[in-house]
């Protein structure tokens, strides 16, 4: 009787014992099945310094600039930031035959809310050959987003109130011997009159 207790107590420890060991590897594993897993959180997690993520949005902030005139499709484009004037026109479907190429510089830079006007060969001809660049090729910051009546290409001729086809054709025809000293000069083109200035007087400039 007494061996037989021996045995059973004997029995019981051991499975103690092993319950324990058992106990102490699961806990072990999971300690280690964590920590993969918090480690593999940690690689996914990296986040770029301040510095980094500036240079990142700024490589990939879009510009948009206003470009007609001399070109197939006139109207506003979007574009990368570091793109040139080569890419603009590109974009507008690219020269027309009367467009005076040579009068632009289309290796610069883009910059954001511009407006370019590319002009014809008849208005380098008629127009004050001094500084090309400068006379055709304007940004809105420049005229604070004015049409110039003495250089403004008949489309954005008909961007203005009460200004159609036949009256852009009209200034057109009247700058190519006459020059607008002041805006209040172009009631002097046929079919301009007060009703017309007073529509378009804080839109345009010379």
């Amino acid at each position: 009787m007494e061996k037989n207790k021996l045995i059973t107590v004997a029995i019981c420890c051991v499975f103690i014992v092993f319950s324990g060991v058992f106990y102490i590897k699961m806990n072990t594993g999971g300690t280690e099945l964590n920590f993969i897993k918090n480690s593999e959180q940690d690689v996914s997690g990296i986040t770029m310094a301040p510095q980094e993520t500036e240079a990142f949005k700024e490589q990939e902030k879009d510009i948009a600039v206003y470009i007609c005139g001399a070109v197939k499709h006139p109207g506003v484009y979007s574009f990368a930031t570091g793109k040139r004037l080569c890419d603009a026109v590109k974009a507008a479907g690219g020269f027309k035959k009367s467009a005076a190429r040579s009068a632009i510089n289309l290796a610069r830079l883009l910059v954001d809310s511009e407006q370019i006007i590319i002009p014809t060969k008849k208005q380098i001809n008629t127009g004050n050959n001094t500084n090309l660049e400068n006379s055709y090729e304007v940004t809105s910051g420049d005229n604070d987003g004015l049409v110039n009546i003495n250089t403004a290409s008949k489309e954005e001729l008909m961007t203005l109130s009460g200004i159609g086809e036949s009256k852009a054709d009209a200034v057109i025809k009247y700058r190519s011997s006459n020059k607008f000293n002041s805006i209040e000069d172009i009631k002097n083109v046929a079919g301009i009159k007060d009703g017309v200035f007073n529509q378009i007087k804080d839109q345009i400039t010379v």
